[in-house]
């Protein structure tokens, strides 16, 4: 279905017919497609993220899109380790500070599609990677076990004895937006936070941050740390969740986008950042996604506006930086638990 279909002919203004074979509605088909009509993607995204963009990609231009998907760290590691012979094009995904931490792989390409980002003070200046939607972090609670009154509401309250063992997070060594997370805590509290927060999960922590706000709203955990995003599509689906943003400031770290240094398909790759910083795909992120769009205008309805939440001044580099001694400090800290205990 096409973006025109899935918003309305208010918001776009031209029609794609579906036609072809491709890399995402085929399920591994075999097609016959020559070399220039090929894009292979690493994506960290959800399908239901990356598979509408796919799909409308393909049709605007008859390139084929081979999808690998997995997490943000891993498809970083596996990128950096072809670094010298890059079977992807394209990393699409993953939040800007993990991008600019593997930035060496990627190289420089500036789309003129993001002179209209709104969020530009959060952008590489050497154009490794452009972000692609900006994403609050806010904390979660089952409405059901948890009131208002009683939720945590600062990144601190975290830390209170109550919530141990009562809070969904994910491994921040696979997940990039819990890794933003720990990040934000400690730049506002210093590296301390990091073990003890890590002791307070209590040896429960999954494996994939989409698993958040599900396992919130089952009652499986009290309170969780998630992307607005997953929230508000939590919520969409009928689930008895609430969030709110951390009162001693939250972070709405991007998501990017990069081409691999050495792409197989360049101009190929180029073209599918055009289309993702495009008005059409941005419209579709705000309206269909939930995701603060990086363009003038284009907000998911119902939410406070960026400049509307409390923020901390996130910085990219320094999270970059300190990713390795970071993660080493929560391996140390963090014991899992034995499955029968959990």
């Amino acid at each position: 279905m096409s973006f025109l279909k899935r918003i309305g002919a208010a918001m776009l203004c031209t029609v794609f017919v579906f036609t072809g074979c491709s890399a995402s509605s085929s399920k591994g088909q075999n097609c016959a497609v020559q070399p220039e009509q090929q894009l292979v993607l690493y994506t960290s995204h959800p399908e239901e993220i990356y598979e509408p963009f796919i799909r409308e990609f393909e049709e605007r231009t008859g390139v084929w899109v081979k999808v690998i998907s997995g997490g943000t760290q891993e498809l970083l590691n596996r990128i950096q380790q072809e670094k010298d012979a890059p079977a992807a094009d394209v990393m699409f995904g993953g939040g800007v500070e993990s991008l600019e931490g593997c930035s060496a792989c990627f190289t420089s390409y500036h789309s003129g599609e993001s002179d209209a980002a709104t969020i530009a003070a959060i952008s590489d200046p050497r154009d490794r990677w452009t972000s692609f939607s900006a994403l609050p972090l806010v904390i979660i609670y089952n409405t059901k076990l948890v009131s208002e009154r009683d939720a945590p509401t600062t990144w601190s309250s975290l830390l209170d004895s109550k919530w141990q063992g009562r809070i969904a997070f994910a491994d921040p060594q696979v997940s990039g937006s819990c890794y933003t997370a720990l990040a934000t805590a400690v730049q506002l509290y210093g590296t301390e936070y990091l073990p003890d927060f890590a002791r307070n999960l209590k040896g429960r922590c999954l494996q994939e941050s989409r698993e958040i706000a599900p396992r919130v709203a089952d009652g499986s955990y009290s309170v969780g740390v998630t992307l607005e995003s997953n929230a508000l599509q939590t919520i969409a689906e009928g689930a008895d969740i609430a969030y709110l943003y951390p009162e001693d400031g939250t972070s709405a770290v991007p998501d990017g986008v990069a081409v691999l240094a050495g792409a197989p398909h360049p101009e190929n790759a180029r073209q599918f950042v055009d289309f993702v910083l495009g008005r059409d795909a941005q419209a579709y992120l705000a309206g269909e996604l939930h995701r603060h769009a990086v363009r003038e205008g284009l907000s998911p309805k119902g939410v406070q506006k960026l400049e509307n939440i409390p923020m901390m001044e996130y910085d990219v580099k320094w999270a970059a930086k300190e990713k390795s001694s970071l993660l080493a400090l929560w391996t140390k800290a963090f014991s899992p638990a034995e499955e029968g205990k959990r």
